[in-house]
């Protein structure tokens, strides 16, 4: 059977979308061409569920079979069109019982260039106001540590030289079947070559419980040097009123211990901006946080309320102060970001070369998985570059000449 593919939000859904497509027969590059169509939605803000919305109206109109994965028929079943086959994400690993056919999807890698993404985990531990997510992928299920080696031992063998372990919640890994991401991130180090290891977001409620362990597992060369832990605000009563589950102190906290013992560490956080109860004072707080931490990567999302979550009625702050909220947050970040990233200019640094980039250039990852983008590499390689100049986001390279022996 030839299946046509299309994959959004996290890289937890991209990936397992992908995975469900390729039990499901062959891959083929149009909708034209495919007896079956598959899509894999997100839903976390409102824009993004109507353009899903508007994407499934779109595919049926080829007239094929369609398999709708992800939060939209998880959270929001009623919204998905009877003609349409849904598989809600609780519903993955037995995927080809539902649909009646194809193979268990547990059972394929995600793979881009050479970079594999392995979902480690569906669901969380919080019960966050304003967030669709935890209904749509439910309390956290880890999968075995057994299958996660086995999938990096597959992944490797295959030449892919990234591992990027993804979740709702990756901190939150095996707190259901007894061990830690700690836990797994040493025995994944232990297997044999030349890798790196992304660990995807973690909430600051469940990485506060393994902190110690979980910076030891960092110290290993295997694992970038890269922090993903959302803050959401850095005001207390409203992180108490989005049920969190941590203050301001303790997220700085976390951020302190990281930093003190894994130097040159690459902090990604986000905050919501206009949260029912923000005012210019609790923005200021999050302001003074974010130029107090730092952060390299900060994703500034404004709120959309969701139904079926307590938030999605309270009465919210103007749209006009949250554009100028979200303006002068990303003001802030943006020079941050330039006073971090021209100190690297004439520095020497080692990459990993896993992926290739736009318009014909490559991607290298330093080892706190800082990007840097290269004109000529070699895909899987290790090697040196002298940074050239830089951008907001990322910085140019070139490729250091062999050293003279």
């Amino acid at each position: 059977m030839k299946v046509y593919v299309e994959a959004y939000g996290c890289s937890q859904n991209i990936a397992e979308t992908h995975m469900l497509a390729k039990s499901m027969g062959e891959i083929v590059e149009s909708p034209e061409d495919a007896d079956v169509l598959v899509l894999g939605t997100c839903i976390v803000i409102g824009h993004t569920e109507h353009r899903m919305l508007r994407r499934i109206d779109e595919l049926r109109e080829y007239g094929k079979k369609l398999v709708v994965y992800g939060c939209l028929p998880s959270a929001l079943r009623e919204k998905v069109p009877e003609d349409v086959i849904a598989v809600r994400t609780w519903e993955f690993e037995r995927a080809n019982e539902i649909l009646g056919f194809g193979s268990n999807p547990m059972g394929y890698l995600h793979t881009m260039d050479l970079v594999a993404t392995i979902p480690i985990a569906n669901g969380c531990l919080g019960s966050c106001t304003y967030c669709i997510t935890r209904i749509a992928r439910g309390r956290v299920r880890s999968r075995s540590p057994e299958w996660i080696r086995e999938m990096v031992r597959r992944a490797l063998g295959e030449g892919m030289k990234e591992i990027r372990l993804s979740a709702q919640d990756t901190a939150a890994y095996g707190r259901d079947i007894g061990t830690n991401l700690a836990k797994l991130l040493e025995e994944i180090t232990s297997i044999e070559g030349e890798f790196r290891i992304r660990v995807g977001m973690m909430e600051p409620r469940e990485t506060m419980r393994i902190l110690d362990d979980l910076i030891e597992a960092y110290r290993d060369e295997k694992v970038y040097k890269f922090l993903h832990l959302p803050v959401q605000s850095g005001d207390n009563e409203i992180l108490r009123r989005m049920n969190r589950g941590y203050t301001v102190e303790e997220f700085l906290e976390i951020v302190k211990e990281f930093r003190r013992k894994i130097p040159g560490l690459m902090l990604s956080t986000d905050v919501i901006v206009g949260f029912p109860g923000e005012s210019d004072e609790s923005m200021r707080n999050t302001v003074e946080m974010i130029e107090k931490v730092r952060p390299e990567i900060l994703n500034i999302t404004r709120f959309s309320p969701r139904p079926k979550t307590p938030a999605y009625r309270w009465k919210r702050p103007s749209t006009n102060d949250v554009k100028r909220w979200s303006k002068e947050l990303g003001e802030i970040h943006s020079r941050i970001l330039r006073e971090i990233n021209e100190k690297y200019i004439g520095k020497e640094l080692r990459v990993l070369v896993p992926q290739r980039g736009k318009r014909g250039n490559f991607v290298g990852r330093t080892d706190e998985y800082r990007p840097v983008i290269l004109r000529e590499a070699t895909l899987g390689e290790f090697v040196r570059v002298r940074v050239v100049e830089a951008r907001d986001t990322y910085l140019l390279g070139k490729s250091c000449p062999p050293e003279k022996r």
